[in-house]
This record gives structure tokens, C-alpha cells and sequence, in this order.
């Protein structure tokens, strides 16, 4: 591996969270146009938290040069990129940070949504480094798992002209490798090799490790983007939403016998495990795509628990809701004897779905919000999206967006908590999910 220092502010603002059970947590904050993000820190066990700001300007050099020969090399227009954005707003994108894995020695690596480097962070050392895993410069998985017993890290590669060839054919094939590497003495591990697709958005293991899930989250649209607004040409518009998204798929591999699954799934996000039953797994569906640089809702999410046999794997059950939209984030914990699976709908519900029978347990509402239609049109998101954390004793919610963080009381279903996270300027906003880790320690 190959490690590149960045430059790395940081400082300290009073914060508590006496009186609640929660594990440290770690929430992060985009600052849009300036090739810079912020992460917060706010330890269980500290009066006080931390900010890591990291300047990003310059790391797209890492990624472009690829980029434009691969655009040459199959005649593309230079100045066309993914999802219909523009330059400024694909490579700010690309190394927008997305969710967050502990791996030893303090070390975070925050998934950044789609680059050839990964960023490690340190709240120990309050530092900052882009990592080049030695996979031949190729395109990294977002969220990857760490094998705390083995300190290997297992990851997912695609070459980068195949998400530039993506750019006039999104249904073009894509050669994705899945690895293993000993972030100890370097050696990586070819583990397979297949088709699947980019925008790989994480990879995971059974904690049996017998099975591995590799989701792609398929943002394209079937239709080009309509050079005008909605209001002036409806008709265009309709035609987007009726031809939906670009089908994406989740990979399902049996490490033991080879065995291996597709299972198709409208822009397949995130796989979270159940904490009682290994076999048990749970899906999240977004039904999103990007137009440009916005979110667009195509529809109701799904969550879809399936049980991992043998024989592959099987629907077990299923949960969806007309007003279950973008669920960026879900999380499975235990709640009293009751296993729920808590999901962060779009713009302002929380779900808590009992996992047992895939049925609405109840929701906790925030502030009013937008209203989400798509009975016309896609319907484009004005607001940022939110992360949410269960507390280790499964009775509260920890609830963090654009400057601010709640905590709410599951069985009253009211926030007891309330405040705001200071240097969260106009420019930022919250993006991908937190972390959350019940032993994760700084000095």
C-alpha cells in the first residue's frame, strides 16, 4: 500500500452524552465546492468532540488523467460525465465521504462514494491519508469489511474505463474483482472475478464468513436527463420515471463451496446482518438515481431479509410503505426482546420495522418536511439526508443531519435531546451515514 498525507485541521467543542448508553459515534459533513470534508467524533466517555477537517483539493489527480485517456479511447465528449453532472460536481462525488469502518490501531477508512483511493483517518494522531491499495490504479468499493481476527481488509476493484464506457451505455459490462488484503505486510489476495457493475457500495461477510453479499447501487437513469425543468417539459419528465432506473444487482458468494447468486434490486444499497440468527440478512432497495448532482425518488424503498442456505440464497420476508423513500441508512439492534431494524425514510420519519415479522413497529417523526410525490414525475430531493445509531441498550435513537443531532426515546417515540454541532458552515451538509462503534477508543 501506498499512503499520501493530507492536510488535516482539527478542533474541540464541548459535547456529552452522560446519561445515555451510546457507543462512539462518528458523523460526517461535505463542504460543497471546496474539495473538503469534516468529521465529527463524539466519543460516549468524553465531556468534549472532535473535528477532523480534510483538505481533498488536488486527490481527483489521482483519478483524471485515467479518466480523460479513457474518454479519448472511446470517443466520448470530454466535457460529459456521470449521472449528467458537470466536472466540479462528478469529482467532488467521487470523494464525498459515505460511511466509515474501524480497522486497527485506531485507524477509520471512510468510504468515499466512488474513487481509486481509500482515506484513512486517525483521531488519535488527528491525521489523514489516501490509501492505494496496489490493485493497478482501479476503482475502489465504497463500504468494504475488516477481519478483525485476521487484519485483513476485503475489498472490490473495477477498471475505470469501464464507468467511463457507462457514460453513453450504462448497461455496458463491468469486470469487478473482490480482494483480500493484509494491511500488515501488504500482501493482497485475489478471492474472484466476474461481471457486475460499478458504483460497487459495499461488500460484507456473514459472521460465519462462509457467505460474501456485494451490493451495487445503480444511481443511472434508463432515459437521458431532460435538458429543461419538469414545469417546462412535464411530458419528458413522465417518460423518466416510467423507464425507471438501470437494474442493479447484489452479488451473493459461497466462500466454502463456490456457489454463487445474483438477486436483482432497485439501486441495491446496504446488507446488515441480524445479531441473533447468522443465516439472516437484510437488504435495502433506495429506488433512486442521481440527476446530476440531485437525488431523485423513483419510488418506495424495500427492505428485503433473506435467509443465506446452501442452496443459496431465500426470501424470508419483506417490507416496504408508501411513504418508505430514499432509506439511505438501516440499522438492526435489539429493542427490548424484540429485534428491529430502524431506517432513516426521506425527508424526516424514521422506521423501526419488527424484524421477526417485516411488519411497521412504529415511526418517529422530526420536523415536517417536504412532500415526496412520484405518481408523475421523479421526485427531486430539496434536503440532505440524515444518519441514525441505536444505543447499546437498544432504547434510543442517535439522530444526526445538517448541523444538529437528536436522540429520541423509541418507546415514547419523543426526542429528549436536542443540539446543534458547531462548524457546520452554509456550504456544508451531512452525507452517507454514521459510524458507530461500541469500542472504538481515542487517547
Amino acid at each position: 500500500m501506498k499512503y499520501t498525507n493530507l492536510t488535516v485541521a482539527n478542533s474541540e467543542q464541548p459535547f456529552s452524552l452522560d446519561g445515555f448508553c451510546f457507543p462512539d459515534i462518528i458523523s460526517p459533513s461535505l463542504h460543497k465546492g471546496k474539495m473538503a470534508q469534516t468529521h465529527y467524533y463524539f466519543p460516549a466517555s468524553k465531556q468534549s468532540a472532535i473535528s477532523l477537517q480534510v483538505d481533498l483539493k488536488g486527490a481527483e489527480g489521482n483519478c483524471k488523467p485515467d479518466f480523460a485517456e479513457a474518454k479519448n479511447k472511446w470517443s466520448i465528449d470530454y466535457n460529459k460525465f456521470p449521472y449528467g453532472q458537470s466536472e466540479s460536481q462528478w469529482w467532488e462525488y467521487c470523494v464525498a465521504p459515505h460511511s466509515y469502518l474501524p480497522l486497527n490501531d485506531g485507524k477509520i477508512q471512510v468510504g468515499l462514494n466512488l474513487f481509486n483511493r481509500f482515506l484513512h483517518i486517525d483521531f488519535n494522531l488527528r491525521s489523514a491519508q489516501l490509501v492505494d491499495p496496489g490493485v493497478g490504479n482501479a476503482m475502489l468499493s465504497t463500504t468494504n469489511w475488516f477481519d478483525q481476527k485476521t487484519g485483513e481488509l476485503w475489498f472490490a476493484s473495477w477498471p475505470l474505463e469501464e464507468t467511463v464506457r457507462r457514460i453513453n451505455n450504462p448497461r455496458e459490462n463491468v469486470h469487478v474483482t473482490i480482494w483480500k488484503l493484509s494491511v500488515q505486510n501488504n500482501h493482497v489476495e485475489k478471492v474472484w472475478q466476474g461481471d457486475l457493475g460499478d458504483s460497487l457500495h459495499q461488500l460484507s461477510l456473514s459472521p460465519d464468513r462462509c457467505f460474501l453479499i456485494l451490493t451495487e447501487l445503480g444511481l443511472r437513469l434508463e432515459e437521458t436527463i431532460p435538458a429543461k425543468s419538469p414545469d417546462q417539459t412535464p411530458s419528458a419528465w413522465r417518460q423518466v420515471l416510467e423507464s425507471g432506473l438501470v437494474p442493479s444487482e447484489i452479488l451473493v458468494l459461497n466462500l466454502k463451496t463456490g456457489g454463487e447468486w445474483r438477486l436483482p434490486m432497485p439501486t441495491a444499497g446496504h446488507v446488515e446482518f441480524d445479531p441473533e440468527d447468522q443465516e439472516i440478512c437484510y437488504l435495502s432497495g433506495h429506488n433512486i438515481g442521481l440527476i446530476g448532482a440531485k437525488v431523485g425518488i423513483f419510488g418506495s424503498g424495500t427492505i428485503k431479509k433473506i435467509r443465506l442456505k446452501k442452496t443459496g440464497p431465500e426470501l424470508a420476508g419483506e417490507f416496504s410503505h408508501p411513504h418508505f423513500h430514499r432509506i439511505t441508512t438501516h440499522i438492526v439492534f435489539r429493542h427490548r426482546r424484540k429485534i428491529l431494524i430502524g431506517v432513516s425514510g426521506y425527508p424526516n420519519t424514521v422506521f423501526l420495522i419488527d424484524a421477526a415479522t417485516m411488519k411497521l413497529y412504529k415511526t418517529i417523526e422530526m420536523d415536517p418536511g417536504e412532500n415526496v410525490e412520484t405518481s408523475q414525475i421523479p421526485h427531486i430531493c430539496n434536503h440532505d439526508s440524515y444518519g441514525i445509531a441505536a444505543s447499546k441498550d437498544g432504547n434510543a435513537l442517535f439522530i444526526a443531519g445538517t448541523g444538529y443531532f437528536k436522540i429520541a426515546d423509541i418507546d415514547t417515540g419523543h426526542f429528549i435531546s436536542e443540539q446543534k454541532i458547531e462548524g457546520y458552515d452554509t456550504d456544508c451538509c451531512f452525507t452517507g451515514h454514521l459510524g458507530s462503534f461500541a469500542h472504538f477508543s481515542r487517547t
